[in-house]
């Protein structure tokens, strides 16, 4: 039988996810409570799921606890983006070092091809599928390190980046995706990669 914290995880990612949607876009507004009790019966789910979840979205930034008062969804300024896109700055670099000695010629050419996917669905206005192609170019280089540290810490800035993501602007995507995946992958490794395209 499987314990009971594993049965749940996947309901808690859910009521996570639903919260985090509705602060994302907007349905929940910056300094707006967050009852336990509240959220608890409008989703169908006991107040230690919900307790939980906000716990989790606490750690990624997303709301902020108040002793005596309660948890209230975040206020994203700039600052708590700007820290969040530091350690972003670090922790793909950190990502990206590793990568090098592990990554194949296949996986170059797929990250080439997301990146090209950004810049293809900007030019059509796909604001919403450029972001997830954005993200997934991004995650994959951290999966490429293949330290699982890592993976998990990047989730949360990410969380965070797609609070702004919408109002980037694409070219300045698609040339920051190229420039991390053709200048600072080689310029930072620290050990020679064991399989580059000929035509890098």
């Amino acid at each position: 039988m499987r314990d009971r914290t594993t049965q749940s995880q996947p309901l808690r990612r859910h009521v996570r996810d639903e919260i985090q949607r509705r602060i994302l876009s907007g349905e929940s507004l910056p300094g707006e409570r967050l009852p336990q009790q509240s959220l608890a019966r409008k989703l169908g789910v006991g107040q230690g799921t919900v307790r939980e979840s906000l716990l989790e979205l606490e750690w990624l930034g997303l709301v902020d606890s108040t002793d005596g008062l309660g948890i209230f969804v975040g206020t994203l300024g700039a600052s708590r983006l700007i820290e969040a896109y530091e350690v972003r700055e670090y922790l793909e670099g950190l990502a990206a070092r590793r990568a090098c000695g592990r990554v194949s010629k296949s996986d170059i050419t797929a990250l080439r091809n997301i990146a090209s996917e950004i810049l293809a669905l900007s030019s059509q206005g796909k604001v919403e599928e450029m972001g997830a192609a954005d993200r997934a170019f991004h995650l994959q280089i951290v999966n490429l390190s293949r330290n699982k540290m890592l993976m998990r810490l990047a989730e949360g800035y990410h969380v965070l980046g797609m609070a702004v993501r919408a109002s980037r602007d694409p070219k300045v995507v698609h040339e920051k995706s190229i420039s991390v995946l053709l200048k600072r992958s080689i310029r930072t490794c620290r050990m020679k990669p064991r399989s580059w395209p000929a035509n890098m």
